[in-house]
């Protein structure tokens, strides 16, 4: 049986209970002087607490995941133990500390916005970012509102978009498209001011979904640690902690976007993304041997298993948005909204974000 397994809980449970039950029965017997019965008591309850602890111990790491296997736990796996990064796409790669900034700028263009000033749209940046906790290296793209370090600083809230499209220019999901959409509708003063992190689809080489991988990529790491960081101390960006950090995603990286939320809300409190099923990320799936991992994989079950979260999601788009429409309940909400054709329709989408998460803060 598996170090998760539920079958290995109820054996130490059935356990522990028959254990409990013999002390009670035969504990009359164990009562008399000398050695022997001493050491039987001894015995006795030394096996009740190795096995009343056993328990608590394969409860609580099946929760929290932190073996998940015999040889993680004791120590012999062939992988070993540090976190790496998996093979990455084109765009993408894991790289050594040493060889890299936290976060390089690499092109910067104005964003236009018909009929306002050239300074009026902000700024579309090429980054790399390098996550020193996760070892990951991704090309994307930020896109930093008018007016953005000029003047008073504010926390300005972010949201992160992951797509595969990002260098497609007649998508919606195209970065100069995202960032002129984001320009237009702060210029509108739809939109309150925010940075807009856009990242490709697969974090890593085999799975869309975004989790840690045991052996393999660690994406939640890069997009819920090292991205606030990097952001935060590059653009001076508000805290996860605000509730004011949101993800969004097209058909390719709509899975990663609302795993990241329903697994990570403390960091992204407001998920857009398109309905669907949402039972495993598109593509082959990466487990790396753990059985916590293949169920996470599946978005539909944890609706189902694990608490609800205090997120906000809205499917984006027509289609089926079940289960999530009718399986989700406080502090959780689901929404839906059709999108208008054409390259713009993503404005609509910005505008329900920016409602969504907490007001902006000022920084002094």
């Amino acid at each position: 049986m598996g170090l998760t397994s539920p079958a290995l809980i109820a054996t130490v449970a059935v356990f522990a209970a028959a254990a409990l039950a013999a002390i009670l029965w035969y504990w009359p017997k164990l009562s008399g002087r000398g050695v022997m019965p001493v050491a039987a008591r001894i015995g006795a309850l030394g096996v009740l607490q190795l096995s009343v602890l056993g328990l608590i111990f394969l409860i609580v790491n099946s929760s929290a995941e932190f073996y998940s296997s015999w040889s993680d736990l004791f120590g012999d796996q062939s992988g070993g133990g540090a976190i790496v990064a998996g093979q990455a796409p084109a765009g993408q790669n894991a790289v050594s500390s040493r060889s890299v900034a936290p976060l390089t700028e690499l092109a910067s263009s104005a964003v236009a916005v018909p009929g306002r000033p050239a300074e009026a749209g902000g700024r579309l940046q090429t980054v790399r970012l390098y996550g020193q906790l996760s070892g990951i290296s991704v090309l994307g793209y930020v896109y930093l509102p008018p007016g953005y370090g000029a003047g008073r600083v504010t926390a300005l809230p972010v949201t992160v978009v992951i797509s595969g499209e990002l260098d497609n220019p007649a998508s919606p999901y195209g970065a100069g498209v995202l960032a002129g959409t984001a320009a237009s509708q702060i210029a509108a003063h739809r939109l309150a001011p925010m940075i807009i992190v856009m990242l490709p689809a697969a974090i890593g080489q085999h799975d869309a979904g975004c989790l840690n991988v045991p052996g393999g990529t660690q994406a939640a790491l890069f997009l819920t640690q090292d991205l606030p960081q990097l952001i935060d101390s590059g653009y001076g960006a508000a805290p996860p902690a605000t509730r004011r950090w949101a993800v969004a995603g097209d058909s390719s990286g709509g899975y990663c976007a609302l795993q990241l939320a329903m697994t990570s809300s403390e960091t992204f409190a407001v998920a857009a993304v398109p309905p669907g099923g949402y039972t495993a990320p598109p593509g082959p799936a990466e487990f790396g041997g753990s059985p916590q991992i293949r169920a996470e994989d599946n978005l539909s079950w944890l609706l189902k298993h694990q608490p609800m979260q205090p997120i906000s999601v809205l499917l984006t788009g027509s289609g089926a948005g079940q289960p999530f429409l009718t399986g989700a309940r406080p502090p959780m909400h689901v929404g839906q909204v059709g999108l208008p054709p054409g390259k713009w329709q993503l404005s609509g989408v910005f505008d329900w974000i920016g409602s969504t998460l907490q007001p902006l803060a000022v920084r002094s």
